[in-house]
């Protein structure tokens, strides 16, 4: 945390203010009112506490981290909006699971219909024929990304949430606590998911081994990893722009689709640190993106 922000709160005194039904109705009132500040005598009564003096001190446990006392009332805090948010989510208090959809995309090796999955807290999608399905794909969600939404709707839902994530971490921003991502691309083994960075390869297009981009919350420490390749279609408007001149729209294409648009050849100018030369093919036309070790394009041409 840099110097002009200090911890104001402990997170055992944050959550201690919030152990208590009172006081978590109190935001739940501020948080659903129709205007955004609400007078002590009101906010009272619609709580439904009639002694002032206790509802007073549970309100005083709450000023400052959660709410704000002003001239005209009382009003919510970001961090009070979150804990309402969090609420509404269901992260706390919901579970849920979906039957199998099935989706109009099938298997790249199998040619099998792709089953969309959730259970867990966690969408997994791929084919019931391969052992490793090179379709498949798998991500955690909350069960509220899906409240409102018709079955037919939740493969669209699924896709667009994911794509928001994506924004979200290469933007730099933690999707946990909001605060600064740091990338690095590292090489990872994709057979069982260890970073492969020492690994001699003689042959760079090797299916073993997957460009990867790793976000690291310098906040809360919490790591996100997307695919370069995912990461480069969704967050570079060079290769997406490559491939709409070329008939292919990326920002209509599902999540799970995007590995149809892996790079042809991926040669590794350096090791240490890491500087790869991505190939992408589209029709006749081919896009060359160098991208060094954070993340930062180098060149890009066609």
């Amino acid at each position: 945390m840099s110097d002009q922000f200090v911890q104001q709160t402990e997170p055992e005194e944050a959550f201690a203010a919030l152990s208590n039904e009172t006081r978590l109705k109190i935001l739940q009132v501020l948080w659903k009112s129709d205007v955004q500040t609400i007078p002590f005598s009101e906010l009272r009564r619609t709580v439904g506490m009639r002694d002032p003096g206790q509802f007073n001190y549970h309100l005083d446990k709450l000023i400052g981290q959660f709410v704000i006392k002003t001239d005209g009332g009382y009003q919510l805090t970001q961090a009070g909006k979150h804990v309402n948010g969090a609420i509404a989510s269901g992260m706390y208090t919901a579970d849920g699971t979906l039957d199998p959809i099935v989706l109009n995309h099938s298997c790249q090796n199998s040619g099998d219909p792709l089953m969309l999955r959730y259970e867990n807290e966690t969408v997994r999608i791929g084919c019931d024929s391969c052992s490793s399905c090179p379709s498949g794909w798998e991500a955690p969600i909350p069960p509220s990304v899906f409240a409102g939404y018709d079955r037919n709707e939740i493969p669209e839902t699924v896709s667009q949430y994911f794509r928001t994530k994506v924004q979200q971490v290469t933007n730099g921003f933690c999707p946990f606590c909001n605060g600064q991502m740091k990338p690095t691309v590292e090489l990872v083994d994709a057979m069982d998911g260890d970073r492969s960075s020492e690994i001699e390869f003689e042959n760079s297009n090797r299916q073993s081994l997957d460009p990867v981009v790793l976000f690291d919350c310098q906040q809360c420490g919490t790591e996100s990893q997307v695919a370069l390749y995912h990461a480069l279609l969704l967050a570079e408007p060079g290769v997406a722009s490559f491939h709409y001149e070329n008939g292919i729209v990326v920002q209509e294409r599902f999540i799970w689709e995007l590995s149809e648009l892996s790079p042809v050849k991926v040669d590794i100018e350096s090791r240490n640190p890491i500087q790869l030369d991505v190939t992408y093919r589209a029709g006749d036309s081919t896009l060359s993106v160098v991208v060094d070790e954070a993340f930062d394009i180098i060149e890009i041409d066609t």
